[in-house]
């Protein structure tokens, strides 16, 4: 049980500083029409996917743009989190609001 809170705490975590990161810290613009919509962690931790949300037509552009930017959001993140090891982010786009 305690796993699970410790889990879910770092996930939260996780969700409001990569968000963080992508609204104050990256330059690009069009990554401004981005969200994050939720972050799964593994059960080992070291592994986050972060469901992300894209507004606009250019969503296979904006979501390449923010792959390749995926370094820098993991290295800042982690420079925000009190953590002692960073899961590897990995980026998936969240269709659900278009179902």
């Amino acid at each position: 049980m305690n796993s699970f809170n410790r889990s879910d705490r770092l996930g939260n975590q996780l969700h409001r500083e990569i968000g963080n990161v992508i609204h104050f810290e990256i330059t690009d613009p069009r990554l401004q029409f981005v969200t994050v919509t939720e972050v799964r962690l593994a059960r080992n931790l070291k592994d986050a996917t972060v469901f992300i949300a894209v507004m606009g037509d250019d969503r296979d552009e904006v979501f390449a743009r923010l792959v390749h930017a995926g370094t820098f959001i993991r290295k800042r993140t982690a420079e925000r989190c009190s953590i002692k090891f960073m899961p590897r982010l990995n980026f998936k786009l969240d269709l659900s609001r278009e179902r």
